[in-house]
């Protein structure tokens, strides 16, 4: 890419004396009686391309008379193979890219049938910002869980696949505090609390809860290290980190899991999981709570 030039067109900006040399374009100024203005800063060889102007390409020109017209046909054909590799890039990511919600994710082992594998991992990621190549081959063998950063983004391997995601620019993770007068919030997720007569229909976003059992306020939190709970149905507590791992979360479902507590920090639910048995509705509950999240 960086040996194709300047390109005559990019955007807006169209550049129409590019194929003529600074030589034609004076001698057509002073043959048209044309004025012009060259900035000081051209004949400063502090500045390489500056170098590269008055020392090098002198220099390879009278050492090879035509160095500088078969230059521009060189320039030409890396455009247009610059522009196949271009087409050739979209045609694999259609076939490699899976775009989901919270991220891209991209096949290993289909990865892994490249060859070469490096020329693939560059044309892939390069515009992602990803430099280090050895290292993002190493990524492809590591265990589920390990991240390369670029500037911009990410890969996380995540069992069979590479997870590719932009960095959030706010990384700081909220704790919303709750109310016992609450009945709903909106942010950072839409949660409605409502006291009911009677447990309902249960689903995946619906938990029902003993009043007496909450120690309000409650609080809406992500999940940190050593948090641990009592799945509903199960006996005895749990890590949340082994609750992860056994219903196979992947790196940015555990990032983005939301946990209803109470304000001595005792999970109540894993939102849209699993809720803690310490809470469930039994026969001698007075009081229900109906807990739904829209997400």
């Amino acid at each position: 890419d960086g040996l194709t030039g300047i390109p005559a067109k990019n955007g807006l900006f169209i550049r129409p004396l590019l194929p003529f040399s600074k030589a034609e374009i004076i001698t057509y100024a002073k043959a048209n009686d044309v004025l012009w203005r060259e900035d000081a800063s051209n004949s400063e060889l502090k500045y390489v391309r500056n170098e590269i102007r008055h020392d090098v390409l002198p220099k390879l020109n009278s050492i090879t008379p035509k160095f500088s017209k078969n230059f521009k046909k060189t320039q030409h054909f890396l455009s247009l193979s610059a522009q196949l590799l271009q087409k050739y890039t979209l045609e694999l990511r259609t076939k490699l890219f899976l775009f989901k919600e919270d991220g891209i994710y991209i096949s290993i082992p289909k990865l892994k049938q490249s060859d070469p594998l490096e020329g693939y991992l560059y044309l892939l990621f390069k515009e992602y910002g990803f430099t280090q190549w050895a290292d993002l081959q190493k990524l492809l063998h590591s265990q589920s869980g390990k991240e390369l950063h670029s500037a911009t983004h990410r890969l996380i391997k995540d069992r069979e696949f590479l997870i590719l995601t932009k960095h959030s620019s706010d990384s700081s993770v909220p704790e919303i505090t709750i109310p016992k007068e609450t009945t709903s919030i909106t942010l950072p997720i839409a949660l409605r609390l409502e006291q009911v007569e009677k447990v309902g229909d249960f689903s995946r976003n619906t938990a029902y809860v003993d009043k007496e059992k909450l120690n309000y306020p409650l609080k809406l939190r992500k999940w940190k290290i050593g948090d641990y709970f009592y799945p509903l149905g199960l006996k005895g507590k749990k890590k949340l980190s082994k609750f992860f791992k056994d219903d196979k979360f992947n790196a940015l479902e555990k990032e983005s899991q939301w946990l209803l507590c109470c304000s001595n920090d005792a999970i109540v639910w894993v939102i849209g999981r699993r809720l803690d048995d310490r809470f469930k509705v039994t026969e001698a509950t007075k009081e229900i709570i109906k807990l739904t999240c829209d997400q």
